[in-house]
């Protein structure tokens, strides 16, 4: 039943990016997000609760990514990174130590909030099964680019 399930969701996932303009990151989104039910083997009460909580940190950490790219858009801007002045090189730094932080409180509210929803083994599973996902994902980024 479980398989079914997931072989439906990936399905309906697939069918959605292929519909979507944005491909690729709506498709690597859907590969994620098929990958982490089946390695968490959530029940359909979990999964009912865990996926609105999770993609709220999705977007959370999203929103510090393009953060994140902003601040390093500045640097690459900056003609030579030896010559700015202590200044500048303080507010790149405090941005970047902010952007850390926020990443740190987003992680610790998703855990807490998962804590209510899912078992604590089943979080470790989380934190290993996003750490899997991007670890192929760069794989095969690699590899494809080695192909061409």
């Amino acid at each position: 039943m479980k398989k079914i399930i997931l072989l439906l969701v990936i399905l309906g996932a697939i069918n959605i990016s292929c519909a979507q303009k944005s491909g690729s990151r709506e498709r690597i989104r859907t590969f994620k997000i098929a990958y982490i039910t089946e390695q968490l083997n959530l029940t359909s009460t979990e999964a009912q609760k865990f996926w609105p909580v999770y993609n709220e940190h999705h977007n959370s950490m999203e929103s510090l990514r393009k953060q994140e790219r902003s601040s390093l858009k500045i640097m690459k801007e900056t003609e030579s990174l030896d010559n700015i002045n202590d200044t500048e090189a303080e507010k790149l730094i405090n941005i970047y130590l902010d952007i850390e932080e926020q990443r740190f409180l987003a992680k610790e509210k998703l855990i807490k909030k998962l804590k209510s929803i899912i078992p604590q083994n089943k979080i470790i599973k989380l934190l290993k099964t996003e750490s899997d996902f991007n670890r192929r994902l760069l794989k095969q980024l690699r590899d494809r680019n080695r192909g061409q």
